[in-house]
């Protein structure tokens, strides 16, 4: 291979890795003007919803769902939004994570659970086939640090492609929403009449 095809090669990767790095962003962003632009009172209610679900210490969901629905935001644009701001996430933890381990500090801890993790795995062949079923189920339920970024790196450290991790952690997030949604709107209606 000449020097100049690896020059334009190794261009190319890094192109490639600055856009997985921006792309996430960019989509927040878009997503942010979209609900500015559709008035201040939709983008009130949105940010709301994204305050509670982000920022609650337990359980973000249980919270951020009855309050969407308290705010009037139907309940397709609810669950649309929560699974949209995961995948988000999702997409950036997921592409990113290899570049993680380039840090000095952070990346001598990720490759040390990474190959504590294989080695298990390794010992415990079996469970390496319930991988993507256990990260749905991870990711499901709403615990303290089992969403969409501690699903995203847990499917990473055990080994699964970054297109299944994602997949695995949007499922996961759609399950979820949907049975809360539909868990608060059986309970209001119960309460409300």
């Amino acid at each position: 291979m000449k020097l100049k095809e690896r020059v334009e090669r190794v261009r190319a990767m890094e192109r490639l890795a600055i856009a997985k790095l921006i792309i996430p962003f960019c989509l927040g962003i878009a997503a942010a003007v979209i609900l500015y632009l559709a008035g201040q009172d939709v983008y009130t209610r949105y940010a709301t919803v994204f305050i509670i679900y982000s920022f609650t210490p337990l359980g973000g969901a249980i919270a951020a769902i009855p309050a969407g629905l308290g705010l009037g935001i139907h309940p397709a644009g609810l669950i649309a939004f929560i699974v949209f701001s995961d995948a988000v996430i999702s997409l950036f933890l997921v592409w990113n994570f290899d570049h993680a381990k380039k840090i000095p500090l952070i990346g001598k801890m990720v490759e040390k659970v990474e190959e504590s993790g294989n080695k298990a795995l390794m010992r415990y062949r079996w469970a390496k086939r319930f991988g993507f079923v256990g990260l749905v189920l991870l990711v499901m339920f709403p615990l303290q640090w089992t969403g969409s970024a501690v699903g995203s790196i847990v499917g990473r450290l055990i080994g699964m492609p970054p297109l299944m991790t994602w997949l695995g952690v949007v499922l996961g997030t759609l399950i979820r929403t949907t049975l809360f949604t539909l868990i608060s709107i059986g309970v209001a209606s119960l309460f409300l009449g």
